[in-house]
């Protein structure tokens, strides 16, 4: 798991950023401006302009999307009401929901056509009011807040609204089915938070610290202690979600600019080329890298394919491997492995060879720095996954029912093979299992 650094996206704000996304790769976010206007900013494979969509706002405003080419954005005008603008095709003029908020609102939608808005009232106490077809009149929520809440949706009929309390935690009021009551997720924090959720189950809650830098505390199955993201913020920050494993961030810098930060979930990968000088006579290639990956997947451990090459090579095809153990080539061994056309520093080669000498289904004995291995047309389906395993530093084991077993793959017991938690860190360990997004 990965954060960038931080970026700044220019701009003079004067309150906000809120962000919204409709789909991967795509970013709204809007902000107030030095004219009290709302201003516009976009990433669609790149940044737009800045560009006024005008009105007259106060404080921060809120966005979301809940379906693509859809974004409804709310803001606290300066009567005290809420006011609606939104995107199908084009912006649409603003329209006043009422309400007397004293802060900026949030809002969260679980579906197409459904908006759930919450602001802090007269009275201190978060106010809530919904559209499904048509606006519902605002309830009270209840609870004595400080500044803007956040809201977020990880699936229908869910939402998480998290608010500021007047003795600087975070405080967490849910909806399934029917309303929490409020609960302490403590910390200190100096302004509204915001929230993201990547996932059902999955929740991302950021704040400003009592150090200005913005702080992270996130629910998977449980809720996590807070961690610094460091960075020196001014007032609430805004996040959304446009993937599985994706959050982007953003907020006022002490110079008024837009800064954006953002996190890309890792996961442990080999990245694996295919090179083939005969084709195996027992399991296709494709069987073969497809039990590789269903073993590997079990543990955590992600198999990219990269490329599929033909390599003529008829002296190579009968390959000499020798004694067959790490740290030891023939020369046959490093001629073949030379060949790495479009292959990565640490991206392992599967050479697919006729045979062996002496005969064996595979061996991973490679050159330094060409992480690579063998396999022989009478290989078995497991033979694959057991030699990349060699080359992620794994050694042969007794039990018959594990992928590293050293009585030869064909004998393998209680398919599909086994790996063990040493074996598995032992490949997360590996430079040939690289992690990424």
């Amino acid at each position: 798991m990965a954060w960038s650094n931080w970026e700044s996206l220019g701009g003079i704000i004067t309150a906000g950023p809120a962000v919204s996304s409709w789909a991967g790769e795509r970013l709204d976010t809007f902000v107030k401006g030095a004219d009290n206007a709302l201003w516009h900013k976009w990433f669609a494979g790149g940044w737009s302009d800045w560009e006024s969509l005008g009105g007259i706002i106060d404080g921060s405003p809120a966005a979301v999307s809940w379906s693509s080419g859809r974004i409804d954005v709310f803001a606290r005008g300066m009567d005290n009401a809420l006011w609606h603008k939104w995107f199908d095709g084009g912006w649409h003029n603003w329209e006043s929901l009422g309400g007397t908020i004293t802060a900026g609102p949030a809002v969260s939608s679980w579906a197409p056509g459904r908006l759930d808005v919450f602001a802090k009232g007269a009275d201190n106490a978060l106010w809530h009011r919904w559209f499904d077809g048509s606006w519902h009149g605002w309830e009270s929520l209840g609870g004595i807040i400080d500044n803007e809440p956040a809201a977020t949706s990880w699936s229908s009929g869910r939402i998480d609204v998290f608010a500021r309390g007047m003795d600087n935690a975070l405080w967490h009021k849910w909806f399934d089915g029917g309303w929490s009551d409020w609960e302490s997720l403590g910390g200190t924090i100096t302004a509204g938070p915001a929230a993201s959720a990547w996932a059902p189950g999955r929740l991302d809650v950021f704040a400003k610290g009592a150090d200005n830098a913005m702080w992270h505390k996130w629910f998977d199955g449980g809720w996590s202690d807070w961690e610094s993201l460091g960075g020196i913020i001014d007032n609430t920050p805004a996040a959304v979600s446009w993937s599985l494993g994706r959050i982007d961030t953003f907020v006022r810098g002490m110079d008024n600019a837009m800064w954006h930060k953002w996190w890309t979930q890792t996961t442990p990968t080999v990245r694996l080329h295919v090179k083939v000088l005969s084709q195996p006579t027992r399991f296709t290639i494709d069987r073969m890298v497809d039990d590789m990956i269903d073993v590997y997947a079990t543990y955590g451990v992600r198999v990219h394919r990269v490329s599929d090459e033909s390599l003529s090579l008829p002296l190579l095809n009968d390959l000499d491997v020798g004694a067959c153990t790490m740290g030891n080539v023939t020369t046959e061994q490093t001629q073949l492995m030379a060949n790495r056309n479009g292959v990565a520093t640490n991206d392992v080669v599967a050479y697919f060879v006729r045979s062996t000498n002496p005969a064996l289904n595979g061996c991973a004995a490679h050159p330094a720095n060409q992480p690579s291995a063998v396999v022989a047309s009478i290989a078995s389906e497991w033979t694959l996954g057991h030699e990349v395993g060699h080359v992620l530093g794994l050694p042969h084991v007794t039990p018959t029912d594990r992928l590293m077993m050293g009585s030869g793959t064909n004998n393998i017991t209680n398919p599909p093979p086994d790996l063990i938690a040493g074996e598995v860190q032992t490949m997360n360990n590996s430079p040939f299992t690289q992690n990424l997004g």
